[in-house]
Formats: C-alpha cells, structure tokens, sequence
C-alpha cells in the first residue's frame, strides 16, 4: 500500500448538514487537543488532523486500514452528534482524499465559492496537530501543498472576486436591509476571525457605533481598536440590544446566548425592528427568538440562500479553478508515493551534530 492509499478523510458540510447537525459535531478550538489524542487512540491512527468551522467539520488521517479507520471515525461522529448525523457524513480515501483536501483548500467546497477564511482555518487545523506531533510524513505534504495551490488557485483566477466570505456577506445583507447609508449601531458578539471579518465590512458602512462584545474583553478590545469601534462584555453587549440596528453573534459557546424571554424584555424598551445575524455553530441565538415582533433572525444558512445568485459571476472561472486544484493535488500524490531518499551515514551523523 502506498503512503497515499493510507490517507482518508470523513466529514460533513454545509452541502449535506444542517446547522442543528453541525452544532452537534463541532470541536470548540478548546477542546482539539483532546480531541486529537481521542482519534488517534480509538482508531488508532497514524495522523491525524481535525478541521472543524462552521461550515465543516473533518477528520483527515492516515491509517494501516484506512476502510476500517473510517468505520471507526463514522462511530466517533454518531457518538459525538448522534444518528442523525449518518446520512450526512462522506469519507473518501487515497487520491479522492487528498483531492477533496485540495478543493477545500481552494474554496471550492465552499458555499462562497472562493472563500478566504477557509484556508486560514485548513492552516490553523494543521499547525494545532504539527504541535502536538499528530501528523507525519503524508499529512505534512498533504497540508503543506493543499494550502499553496489553495493560494496559487485563487491568484490565477477569479474566483475570489466580489463575496469571498462571511463577514463579506454578512454586509450585503446588511446593505439589502439598511441601505448603502445606514446609521446606528451594530453589537458583534465574539471575538475570532469570523466575528473580526465581519466588523470589517460592517465597519465601510457608516454605522454611527460598532461595539465587539467578547467574554475575554481584551480580545474584543484588540479587534475593535483596528475599526474604531469599543470593547465590551458578553454581558455589557446584550444589554444593548434594546437599541442596536444589527447584532451579529459568532462565538464559540456551547449553547444559545441569547433567549426569546430575554430578547422579549430588550424589545419591550425599543421601537424599530432588530437585525439578528447568527453565525455560531451550535447556535448562539435561539430560534424562537425570530417569532417575535420586529425581531429579524438570520442563521447561516439564511444567509447562504440571500447571496446565491452572487454567485454566477464566479461560475465561469470556477472550472479553471478546479482544473487548478486537481493538478496541484496530482503533482503532490506523485511526489508523496515517491521512496523517501535514504541519507547516507556520514551526512545522517552530520545533520545530528
């Protein structure tokens, strides 16, 4: 069996899988190490890497019986989100593994064809594994290589031309409500790059506050000196919603932030409608907040809907693209099926020196 043959990838997306599903699965940035140490005992593997957004959750690693080790990795994801989450779960192994790795890379996977985020998210997954020495020899080239084509597949096309994220979306649908001059103020509840690309956009439209809400205000304070904006407490931020135009909600907690008891009483104080974006995976807004009056709720996959047809531009280049990324991830399966060279005993006593 050759080193790529023993690669494999299980996953689900926001393709197959709700957001109720994704919640579920989902590994908070906290928890990986552990989580890295769990996959590698139970299946047991070789390498392993865990990618998990709110878009994705992955586990790419590289076993003796890769048929097996996805078995295994399909019973941590049932364990860990129950049944429901079988239908929703793909596994590829060998060449169709490290291809998908590529195309995620690219943004190809994504639902903002293109998207940046992604391939800081890929970069961040493998080095959290390198760390705590979880990847080898076929991860290591995999990683290295799907994050330059990524790079390379976007420079030689459009594809990241017009939305190419989250936070990019997040101010068209803005735009659509408020208009290209909107005013007051937007509370941003979280503090990682999702959140900070979103106060980015948000910021180019002229809302008179923007206000980073955060459990840990020195991180919230960091985003928001880049833009201008205050700092506050998860707390602090949920107080004002009683008169925010816009809250956006991209944390990491566990369960919702935010209540419809507790969004009843802030609605009680106020007199114009309430934009509520949530992209948390699980959710920080609890669904039943949307019934209420003047109250408009959008998750992530709302706002996957809106921006669809701003994807037609990107159709035409996205063929290029994929081409791109197949060849990239040909070159890399070659080089990795390659016999590692040996290094003769005086240059091998050298580079110990």
């Amino acid at each position: 069996m050759t080193p790529s043959e023993r690669m494999f990838v299980v996953g689900l997306n926001h393709l197959n899988a709700s957001v109720a599903v994704r919640g579920r699965a989902v590994v908070p940035s906290g928890d990986l190490p552990a989580i890295l140490e769990q996959l590698k005992d139970l299946v047991p593997l070789e390498e392993v890497v865990v990618l998990s957004t709110c878009s994705r959750v992955e586990v790419y690693a590289v076993g003796a019986d890769p048929r097996r080790g996805r078995e295994l990795v399909s019973a941590w994801f049932e364990r860990r989100a129950g049944a429901a989450v079988l239908p929703a779960l793909y596994a590829f192994e060998g060449a169709d593994a490290l291809g998908h790795l590529f195309r995620v890379a690219a943004g190809l996977d994504s639902w903002i064809i293109g998207e940046t985020e992604i391939l800081a998210q890929i970069k961040q997954a493998y080095q959290s594994a390198l760390a705590r020495g979880r990847t080898r020899r076929v991860l290591n080239r995999a990683f290295q290589e799907a994050i330059g084509a990524g790079k390379d597949v976007r420079a030689a096309t459009g594809i990241q031309n017009g939305i190419h994220s989250i936070g990019g979306a997040t101010a068209m649908m803005a735009k659509r409500i408020f208009g290209e001059t909107a005013g007051g103020e937007i509370v941003v509840f979280g503090a990682g790059p999702a959140a900070e690309a979103v106060v980015r956009h948000l910021a180019a439209k002229k809302f008179d506050r923007i206000v980073v809400a955060n459990r840990t205000v020195e991180r919230a304070r960091a985003v928001a000196d880049k833009l201008g904006g205050s700092a506050a407490t998860l707390a602090e931020g949920l107080e004002l919603l009683d008169r925010a135009e816009v809250a956006v909600f991209s944390t990491a907690a566990s369960a919702p932030l935010l209540d419809a008891p507790s969004l009843s009483r802030a609605l009680a104080r106020r007199r114009k409608p309430l934009f509520l974006v949530d992209l948390g995976v699980p959710r920080n807004v609890d669904p039943a907040c949307a019934g209420l009056d003047s109250v408009y709720l959008y998750d992530l996959d709302d706002l996957k809907g809106m921006i669809r047809d701003s994807m037609a531009g990107k159709l035409a280049e996205k063929g290029r693209a994929e081409e791109l990324a197949a060849l990239a991830a040909r070159d890399c399966l070659r080089e990795m099926n390659k016999p590692p060279r040996l290094v003769p005993e005086t240059r091998r006593a050298e580079a110990s020196a």
